[in-house]
This record gives C-alpha cells, sequence and structure tokens, in this order.
C-alpha cells in the first residue's frame, strides 16, 4: 500500500487549525477540496479522525 506523503501536511493544518476552513486557508485550497482530503486521511487511517463539535473538530 502506498500513502500519498501530503496528507501529512493536510493533517498537520487540520490538527493545527481544528476547522476545514482554516486549515484550507493555510494550504491555499478550497473548503470543498480540503474535506475531499479530510475523508482520504480518514480512509487511509480506516478511522473517524477529527469528527465535528459544535464549530470546532475533536
Amino acid at each position: 500500500m502506498q500513502v500519498d506523503l501530503n496528507l501529512l501536511t493536510a493533517l498537520d493544518a487540520l490538527l493545527e487549525e481544528n476547522s476545514v476552513q482554516a486549515a484550507a486557508d493555510r494550504l491555499h485550497l478550497t473548503p470543498p477540496a480540503m474535506s475531499r482530503t479530510l475523508a482520504r486521511i480518514r480512509a487511509t487511517t480506516g478511522d473517524d479522525i477529527l469528527v465535528r463539535t459544535g464549530r470546532t473538530m475533536t
């Protein structure tokens, strides 16, 4: 299995920002693109990483 190492950069931004919108802004992506990246991270890890709780993600 080959892992896209760009997902690590996206995961770092998501963990730092706790927001898809803020992480997208930080990486100069659109929110839908960051949301798809988060879905790829979840599929790769097999875990619901960063679920929405109110206005932030945990």
